[in-house]
């Protein structure tokens, strides 16, 4: 896929701290006239807490509710040799692609950060997204690493989400040859055209992340979208550090989810 609106999903559990399958299906199918794929289990996923079961169960209700959409599992794991097994589980359970970060730590070199991504693309599991962050991995590609992992074969798009708002215009600019994804919505105002949206906010304000994907930051309502964007941020809470409770809360109040609990229970 080349882009649009790519939704990141929380992950909604009932009081054993099991992922609610019921609860998938009412976000995906709430989604389903704005989406253009769903990521399971990457950060808004809270998927850095995820167990085996948490990760697989996520991943294969999403799979089996995605009426066509396109799934892309995230897989946060602090080894290669994890984000490896977990990216050709998410095949058996029938997703198209992976969106993976680099593994954990901060001393992880940039020469690692390509041999980690080339390794995940030449497994042969699934095609990788690069999700390009620090919150979790603790690390981060510089510009050149991050070109010359879009250039490895079996990488189809980047996820920026490392917060510059000159990051993935400078990477368009500079000839991507894979589409480039902004995945924060702070930035949005100031990043540029890229190729699709994965943000948080879709999960609770999709006709409006949608219209970003639809008019982009040559129309004339770009200016007032990105203001709309600020006002929607601000009322859910997504740009905190918790937002994704926030987020799970208030489709909690629209009877979407049954529970806004986060995966630690707390």
């Amino acid at each position: 896929m080349r882009g649009g609106l790519i939704v990141p999903l929380v992950t909604p559990v009932d009081a054993s701290g099991q992922v609610c399958g019921a609860d998938v299906a009412a976000m995906v199918a709430a989604l389903a006239p704005y989406a253009d794929g769903v990521v399971p289990a990457l950060s808004t996923g809270e998927g850095w807490a995820l167990d085996d079961r948490q990760w697989s169960d996520m991943v294969a209700h999403t799979a089996r509710h995605a009426g066509g959409l396109p799934v892309l599992a995230g897989v946060l794991r602090p080894t290669t040799a994890e984000v490896v097994a977990r990216a050709r589980r998410a095949a058996e359970l029938g997703a198209r692609a992976v969106v993976a970060s680099t593994p954990f730590g901060a001393d992880m070199d940039q020469e690692a950060m390509v041999a980690h991504y080339a390794t995940l693309a030449g497994s042969g599991a699934l095609p990788v997204v690069a999700y390009h962050e620090s919150a979790v991995s603790r690390n981060a590609m510089t510009p050149e690493t991050l070109r010359r992992v879009c250039e490895l074969p079996g990488v189809i798009a980047v996820k920026d989400s490392s917060g510059d708002p000159g990051c993935a215009g400078q990477l368009r600019a500079a000839g991507s040859p894979v589409p480039v994804w902004q995945g924060r919505e702070e930035v949005i105002g100031g990043c540029g055209a890229v190729d699709g949206y994965v943000l948080a906010l879709a999960n609770v304000a999709p006709e409006l992340c949608a219209r970003l994907r639809r008019e982009g930051p040559t129309a004339p309502s770009w200016a007032g979208l990105v203001d709309e964007v600020a006002a929607a941020c601000a009322e859910h809470g997504v740009l905190g550090e918790d937002w994704y409770v926030r987020i799970k809360t208030t489709l909690c109040q629209r009877g979407i989810i049954a529970d806004p609990r986060p995966i630690s229970g707390g």
